[in-house]
């Protein structure tokens, strides 16, 4: 027999208050409705007390969409039963016999909500005897080769061999909207997937960075991060960032560059923020820039700049992106401009030479850019 159904499990949702419970499991709902049709999957969601079941004869394919479906926290396909004593030790003795071999070593787990005329245990040892006696195999409790497993709530038991991963997290779309400055390295994609993993819907701001960078890496990391985008589409609106460095390196004062470049970014930024009604702006920095940088990048915005990662190391955010997406993230794509950039600036002496070249007075043109008018 086929497997046709999967358990979803989530983690933080259970711990909202019961209006705040329901309303993120309709849209953790409606995610997971998304992302099968956007996949081709046919198949119902139905809603049960601390779990999701999606029934669908697509079930490997239906696994692949909700192993990067935020809020879930791990699933199961499974076969589905009624909850009566003999009938779940029965079918946990036959999926047994089809997936343990003499030399596997077993345990039979059973978890069980509600009601019944039996316990976990009663369930566990009676399928774990029948599974002995057919098998030869070896019980090992702690560690063992196959798990046989159930989870029996609501009159129904759902029964299955793995607990597949998921991101865990909150349903994406449920804490508003944010804006990701996205270049398309390591630092760029795992703000902005950890965002999304918040619940986060996002919205990219790309500055085109030719002839001074390629912006290959950007439309493979972009492509990466929409896997992970079910039930809430990512928008990109993108700006001609390399004739503002030509501009910013080739009237600045040497070693300013990147400074006046990153200002420029949270300038425009702030403003495309307040016209999309995004709530916080997203950055990939981490602590190889110092505070008092951040402090000058930000004085030119007044809505909050969220740094996700300015606790990790950067070993350990490549480790997360080579987990997340591939390695392609990994290699370096460097700005050409970037031999202009030094790290000791004065604010007073950047505010002079913004002033010197207009910046205030480019943001009506870059503005009209980003949103095509």
């Amino acid at each position: 027999m086929q497997n046709n159904w999967i358990l979803i499990r989530y983690g933080e949702i259970g711990l909202k208050s019961d209006y705040v419970r329901r309303s993120f499991e309709d849209r953790l709902i409606n995610n997971i409705i998304k992302g099968m049709e956007s996949n081709g999957i046919e198949g119902k969601v139905k809603r049960g007390y601390g779990r999701i079941f999606v029934k669908t004869e697509e079930t490997k394919k239906a696994s692949a969409v909700l192993e990067r479906m935020f809020g879930v926290v791990s699933l199961s396909p499974c076969r589905k039963i009624g909850s009566d004593l003999e009938e779940v030790v029965n079918e946990l003795s036959e999926l047994g016999k089809e997936k343990v071999d003499e030399n596997d070593s077993f345990a039979v787990r059973v978890r069980r909500t509600g009601d019944h005329g039996f316990s976990s245990k009663d369930v566990e040892e009676k399928a774990g005897a029948k599974i002995l006696n057919s098998t030869g195999a070896s019980v090992d409790l702690d560690n063992p080769d196959k798990r046989i497993m159930a989870d029996i709530r609501q009159g129904q038991c759902y029964v299955f061999t793995e607990k597949i991963e998921s991101p865990g997290g909150l349903p994406l779309g449920t804490q508003g909207k944010v804006l990701s400055l996205f270049k398309g390295g390591c630092g760029s994609f795992l703000s902005t997937w950890m965002m999304m993993k918040r619940g986060c819907s996002v919205v990219i701001l790309h500055g085109k960075m030719e002839p001074y960078a390629s912006d290959e890496k950007f439309e493979k990391s972009l492509e990466e991060l929409k896997k992970w985008g079910h039930g809430s589409s990512i928008d990109v609106l993108e700006f001609d960032l390399g004739s503002i460095i030509f501009k910013l390196s080739e009237n600045g004062e040497t070693g300013y560059t990147c400074t006046l470049c990153r200002r420029f970014i949270h300038r425009l930024a702030s403003e495309v923020a307040k016209k999309i009604g995004a709530e916080a702006i997203i950055a990939g920095d981490y602590l190889d820039n110092s505070f008092g940088d951040m402090k000058i990048h930000d004085s030119v915005t007044d809505i909050p700049v969220i740094r996700p990662l300015v606790g990790m190391d950067k070993s350990t955010i490549m480790e997360r992106c080579d987990d997340i997406a591939g390695r392609f993230l990994l290699k370096q794509n460097e700005c050409k401009a970037k031999e202009k950039c030094e790290s000791d600036v004065q604010r007073e002496t950047v505010e002079e030479l913004e002033n010197e070249i207009g910046v205030e007075n480019l943001m009506d043109d870059f503005l009209e850019e980003v949103f095509g008018k």
